[in-house]
């Protein structure tokens, strides 16, 4: 994958370090891939190149749509999630915070009949009934009431969120960042074969009353089978995605005791507050890095108390674009963030 943190040289490679389980899924059952990094649409995996409508844009290596209207079009039967026996869609994506408060989607697969979605599969990360969700619904006349999904909590907070749907002919699962948050056997209508190839849209809903979807997509890639928890949580940390675990190897967003947060604002210009726990008094380092490797800053090198704590960055001699925030205690844990500067 290009956008995730594997693009970023062997420099920042070298320094992710994890204490949790976690496989790479490889690229082997990877059949699409938007990235977004070269400032195209292109999939350079399936080949399924994007049509930017409404006056999308790509920059700072994200699909960037303000919610009027603006979305990423993509040639469904080339898509052909129908085709799979299950499959895998990732995400990484940042909202616009106080915008994206009614029903949209920002990943539809399927059709459209009477301004209605269906035969279709979405992604959204909130709603108007304050949940994130995945669903399919199929051969019914209102596609929402035949609706079998999973849910999450809402990712409408303007920070930079994971979002992983798997899907076979059984069930429906929700990753959050990591998190499994639902699962949902599927009822026997809704199969995959059933979706119908005639839309595929990013940020943009199947029914055509809802909103388009106003924010920031990193990355969206779809694998043709189902992807398992050590895999996702791998994905969610390369993507600049705290993960942690508890004893009973139940995830959580931030790590017990240790963890970097994710800074606020962000996007940010020019400044942006980067806040963090420890557990114990412990040495601690947070350095900045650009998406090429090069160290930009060094925010702090010194031991703290137990407790929790900020700190400032000052990007205004930087150029916008997107970059890594890393902190490290005592040499042994290792978190990042991505942070986007926008000038």
């Amino acid at each position: 994958m290009n956008r995730k943190l594997t693009c970023i040289l062997p420099l920042i490679l070298m320094l992710t370090v994890s204490l949790f389980a976690q496989t790479d899924p490889g690229t082997q059952n990877l059949r699409h891939s938007w990235t977004f990094e070269d400032g195209t649409t292109n999939d350079y995996v399936g080949g399924v190149n994007g049509y930017l409508m409404g006056g999308a844009v790509v920059e700072d290596g994200a699909l960037v749509t303000n919610g009027e209207s603006q979305y990423m079009d993509l040639l469904a039967e080339d898509v052909a999630l129908q085709t799979y026996t299950e499959f895998t869609v990732e995400v990484l994506f940042q909202s616009f915070t106080e915008i994206n408060l009614n029903y949209h989607m920002f990943f539809y697969f399927g059709d459209t009949q009477n301004g209605m979605g269906t035969n279709g599969f979405f992604l959204t990360p909130a709603r108007g009934d304050n949940v994130s969700r995945a669903a399919i619904s199929c051969w019914v006349d209102t596609a929402y009431q035949g609706e079998d999904g999973a849910n999450g909590p809402e990712c409408d907070d303007g920070l930079l969120h994971h979002m992983v749907c798997t899907l076979s002919n059984q069930e429906i699962a929700l990753y959050i960042d990591g998190v499994e948050t639902g699962r949902t056997a599927l009822q026997e209508r809704n199969t995959i074969d059933a979706l119908f190839p005639v839309h595929c849209y990013l940020s943009k809903s199947g029914y055509d009353g809802d909103a388009t979807w106003a924010g920031m997509i990193f990355e969206c890639n779809i694998y043709d089978r189902i992807l398992n928890t050590d895999e996702i949580i791998f994905l969610a940390q390369q993507g600049g995605i705290t993960v942690g675990v508890n004893e009973k190897n139940a995830i959580a967003n931030v790590p017990e005791g240790y963890g970097l947060l994710q800074n606020y604002p962000n996007p940010f210009n020019p400044s942006t507050t980067i806040f963090f726990n420890l557990q114990k008094r412990s040495n601690v380092n947070i350095t900045i890095y650009d998406m090429l490797g090069h160290q930009v800053a060094e925010l702090l090198d010194e031991v703290r108390d137990a407790g929790q704590f900020s700190i400032q960055f000052d990007g205004s001699n930087l150029p916008s674009g997107m970059y890594i925030c890393k902190m490290q205690n005592d040499g042994n844990q290792i978190f990042m963030k991505k942070m986007m500067l926008m000038k």
